[in-house]
């Protein structure tokens, strides 16, 4: 889910009741509207810079659409690149490809090889390239490559793999392998946030909140924010920032709630309960929260109020 800085939108989709579509929140009106932009299998979205964003249609395998949106009208493809066996064409302007992430990865089918790649889009071209340390040593039956992040002011990638709490340090130009980012132990699915105001990098790993120094890649604190029955674990959905950065709202499906948590100590300082099973959330300055349900996509609504508990 992400959301527009000037608070005026809110777009995401959830492959599994959108297929296709962006679901783009009126924020004013509290209106939510489907928009068809292809008839990929799912999509998922990247944020890009100066009120821009990115869509990767994900297909088979045989070919990857990305397209590039602005938030003034996110349901409006401002350029696309499709990439087909051993074609890449551009259809649109290039600038926008200067206000969007330039790293993706995505499953692919080529001629001369079928993997998880490493798709980079810039103004002038789009090339993929395969991991080589992604080998054997993976249960490909059930992990795959699932996430890349630009670390800030460096060349180098944090590349993320399914059900690994292992986050790969990568070099793009060498296409090697530089280190191993280690998180709390847990089940992975990380999903990575560089914050800008402190130089910090956030992930979470299943059900646990990690704040990792981005100079030595030590893990500084973590906190467990799902709790499960014995011998069990739950996962966390998605963690998110307000624009000042100075709190952290996170959606917990299996209790039905939103928590707000300090970024310094990782305690808990406000709540929403918003019922059902929250997955995706939005923080507005205002301290509300926009969510939704993990298996209908509806609309979850809620303000984050004082917490009483650590």
């Amino acid at each position: 889910m992400l959301t527009d800085p000037a608070e005026r939108f809110v777009v995401s989709s959830l492959g599994w009741v959108d297929g296709s579509a962006l679901w783009v929140l009126d924020v004013r009106s509290s209106q939510a509207r489907l928009a068809q932009i292809g008839d990929a299998k799912y999509l998922s979205l990247h944020r890009g810079r100066a009120g821009h964003f990115a869509v990767v249609h994900h297909y088979d395998g045989d070919r990857l659409v990305i397209t590039a949106h602005s938030f003034e009208m996110p349901s409006d493809v401002l350029s696309r690149v499709i990439i087909s066996g051993e074609s890449r064409r551009f259809e649109g302007p290039l600038a926008p490809w200067s206000n969007v992430p330039r790293f993706y990865v995505a499953y692919l089918v080529q001629p001369a090889w079928s993997d998880f790649a490493l798709v980079s889009v810039s103004r002038e071209e789009a090339t993929l390239q395969t991991f080589e340390w992604f080998d054997d040593s993976y249960d490909k039956g059930y992990q795959g490559v699932v996430g890349v992040t630009e670390i800030p002011n460096s060349g180098h990638l944090l590349v993320s793999v399914q059900r690994s709490s292992k986050v790969i340090l990568y070099d793009p130009v060498a296409r090697q392998k530089r280190g191993e980012v280690v998180l709390s132990g847990g089940h992975g699915n990380t999903r990575l946030f560089f914050r800008s105001r402190v130089a910090e990098l956030w992930a979470d790993d299943y059900d646990t909140l990690v704040k990792v120094e981005p100079t030595t890649w030590r893990m500084e604190r973590s906190r467990k924010l799902q709790d499960a029955a014995s011998g069990t674990a739950q996962f966390i959905g998605q963690f998110t920032f307000n624009a000042a950065e100075d709190l952290c709202a996170v959606a917990r499906p299996f209790s039905g709630d939103i928590v707000g948590i300090d970024p310094d100590t990782l305690r808990t300082k406000y709540q929403a309960k918003v019922g059902s099973q929250p997955l995706e959330v939005a923080l507005l300055r205002d301290r509300r929260v926009l969510a939704r349900d993990w298996k209908t996509g509806n609309l979850l609504t809620g303000e984050l109020s004082r917490a009483w508990f650590a």
